[in-house]
């Protein structure tokens, strides 16, 4: 039996079919593949992921690289500096692209963000329900200032958990309208009104990790970004998922290619 879980712990699937499903997929043909949404280490719900494991799956599925950020396992001063450098660590294979985990609720991010930058980090996760902040506060269009500044995309939790999103994160955009934004799970917190808002906004992509079908189907293919949500989500049935995608919305071959790689590909200068 295998069970998938969402990432405020609930369970979101049972189902014996796992293995059969990951027996008819393989790596989508002539197509890159990037992960933009990857959790290593341990969190504080008991989902882990070590670098090794991560690195024998993108070999076995035949995965291009992931981008990868620590899992919920803050400090005593409520920051990822540990946490961060584990995955900075991990990073020195060029195939895991490093992006930091900041609070900015907690003192110390500034220096945080500019020890990750001077090691190399390509970017920036936040997550509001995680770290207790509103995506519109303050000290978040600080830190997406911070970062858009610097040339990082911020990635943002934008599901499960979330409360209505679209007017907050049309607030924070309007705040800090030059820094690149990733909402994960598709915007599934509030993947309607997202999609009112961004789904034209070259400055925002959403991941399909955790997504639901049907909010992809919705959204131009240009604004999605492929992602699992590792170890929350798998490989069999994130590519499952944008395939299905691809055939329901007629997407076509470069704009199939665009979503598994190339879109986000071009942020990570």
């Amino acid at each position: 039996m295998t069970r998938v879980w969402g990432e405020d712990g609930a369970l979101l699937a049972e189902t014996d079919g796992l293995a059969e499903l990951e027996s008819r997929l393989v790596a989508v043909p002539d197509v890159d593949v990037l992960d933009a949404h990857v959790h290593l280490g341990r969190d504080a719900d008991g989902h882990e992921l070590a670098s090794e494991d991560l690195l024998a799956d993108l070999k076995r599925w035949g995965l291009a690289g992931a981008v990868c950020f620590p899992a919920s396992d803050p400090g005593d001063d409520r920051q990822f500096a540990r946490a961060n450098a584990v995955v900075r660590e991990a990073a020195d294979d060029a195939r895991l692209i490093p992006f930091c985990r900041l609070n900015p609720a907690a003192p110390g991010w500034e220096q945080e963000l500019a020890t990750a930058l001077a090691a190399g980090v390509r970017g920036v996760k936040l997550h509001p329900v995680g770290q207790s902040f509103r995506p519109e506060s303050p000290e978040s269009i600080a830190v997406v200032r911070a970062a858009g500044a610097e040339g990082l995309p911020v990635l943002f939790h934008a599901g499960f958990g979330a409360r209505r999103l679209a007017e907050p994160f049309a607030a924070l955009r309007a705040a800090a309208p030059d820094t690149r934004l990733i909402l994960a799970h598709g915007g599934r917190g509030d993947a309607r009104g997202l999609a009112a808002v961004f789904a034209e906004d070259d400055g925002v992509l959403f991941d399909t990790s955790l997504a639901s079908l049907t909010d992809l189907v919705d959204l131009p293919p240009a604004r999605i970004c492929f992602g699992s949500d590792r170890p929350y989500g798998d490989y069999a049935t994130a590519i499952d998922l944008v395939r299905r995608a691809a055939r329901l919305a007629r997407w076509s071959a470069p704009e199939i290619a665009g979503v598994f790689a190339g879109n986000l590909r071009r942020w990570l200068v």
